[in-house]
C-alpha cells in the first residue's frame, strides 16, 4: 500500500479499528440548496444517517415529518413508512438520472439514492484506499498558495 494511502487511513484509527464494526451511526443536520432545487428542501434537515462499513448500503430515519426510513443499495432503494412497510421502490437508481439537468426535479427515491450513496461514500473514505480492488497512486505534489499538497489518484473497481 501506498505510504501517504497508509498515513491518512492511520490518521482516522486504523483499518484494524475500522473492520472492527460493521456500521456506522450519524446524526446530521443535512441541508443546502441541492435538496431545493431538487424539490425537498427540509426533507434531511434533521435525521439520522446508518451506513454499512465495507459493504454498500445506507439509511436515513426519520426521511422527512412523516418518519419513514430509507435504505440505499447499489441497486436498489427502498423506502418505508413508520410501521416498516416498503411504499416506494426504485430498482437500477443509477439509470433512473439519465437525461437529468440541473433543474430536473428528483422523486423521493432518487433522493434517498443521492444522499445514501454519498453519505455510505463519505463515511467509509478514507478506509476504502485500503480496500481489495481499489488502486492507489501518488502523484506529484502540490504547490498552491506557498502550500505543498500531497496527491494521490484512486480508481475504483466497478463495484463501488
Amino acid at each position: 500500500m501506498d505510504t501517504l494511502a497508509q498515513k491518512i487511513i492511520e490518521a482516522h484509527g486504523g483499518l484494524n479499528t475500522w473492520n472492527r464494526y460493521t456500521s456506522l451511526t450519524a446524526h446530521l443536520a443535512q441541508g443546502g440548496a441541492l435538496w431545493g432545487l431538487k424539490g425537498h428542501a427540509g426533507l434531511l434537515d434533521d435525521t439520522n444517517v446508518t451506513v454499512g462499513l465495507g459493504t454498500e448500503w445506507a439509511s436515513h430515519h426519520p426521511f422527512g415529518p412523516a418518519r419513514r426510513t430509507t435504505l440505499f443499495q447499489p441497486n436498489r432503494v427502498d423506502i418505508k413508512d413508520d410501521l416498516g412497510k416498503v411504499t416506494e421502490i426504485l430498482d437500477a437508481p443509477r439509470s433512473s438520472f439519465a437525461g437529468h439537468t440541473l433543474e430536473t426535479p428528483w422523486t423521493e427515491p432518487q433522493l434517498a439514492y443521492f444522499a445514501g450513496i454519498a453519505m455510505w461514500t463519505y463515511f467509509n473514505v478514507p478506509f476504502l484506499l485500503g480496500a481489495p480492488g481499489v488502486v492507489v497512486e501518488r502523484l506529484e505534489d502540490w504547490q498552491e498558495q506557498g502550500e505543498t499538497w500531497k496527491r494521490l489518484r484512486v480508481t475504483f473497481p466497478p463495484g463501488i
